[in-house]
Formats: structure tokens, sequence, C-alpha cells
């Protein structure tokens, strides 16, 4: 039974050996991703960056159409008041000429 002795060391060897060896696929493939997150967090940095730029555009744009908002409400608000005060114009001539016509009718 000299042989089982020899054989089981080998047996051995040869069980560290394929451990190693998988040892070494799973750091390379563990080296790979890392890589691949390295390209993955500069693109998310970057798309970040777009973002935030976007997103700070997007803020002066709904200012600017607050603004733009504002000034035709007032705008409005300044023509309705000049038509109100036109048709009181209006009708306080409109009596005017009514009393006119109605004192020529005396003379």
């Amino acid at each position: 039974m000299w042989f089982v002795g020899a054989g089981r060391e080998n047996s051995v060897a040869a069980q560290a050996e394929d451990i190693v060896a998988q040892l070494r696929r799973a750091e390379c493939e563990a080296g790979a991703y890392e890589a691949d997150m390295a390209v993955f967090e500069r693109d998310h940095a970057e798309l970040d960056r777009c973002v935030q730029r976007l997103e700070a555009e997007l803020s002066a744009l709904r200012q600017r159409r607050i603004e733009a908002y504002a000034r035709w409400w007032n705008a409005r608000e300044d023509r309705d008041r000049s038509l109100h005060i036109a048709r009181r114009l209006r009708r306080r001539l409109e009596r005017v000429r009514r009393r006119f016509r109605s004192l020529e009718g005396y003379t």
C-alpha cells in the first residue's frame, strides 16, 4: 500500500494547484470588473455633471418663464385698466354731448 500514500500526496498537490488556478481566475475576473467599474464611475460622474448643469439651466428657464408670465399679467392688468378708463371717458363724453344737444334745443 505504499502507492496509496504517494498518490494521495499528488492528489493534494493537484487540488492545491486547482485551487490556485481558480483563485487566479477569480482575481483576474475581479480585476476586470474593477476596470469596468472605473469606466462606469467616470461615465456616471460625467452624466452627473451634465444633469446638474441641465437642472441649473432648467431652473433658470423656469425663473424666466415666471418673470415673462408676470410681465404678461401686469401688461394685461394695465390694458384692462386703460380700457376701463376709456369706457368711462366715452360714457362721460356721450353724457356731455347729450347735454349739449339738449341745451341747443333751448336756444
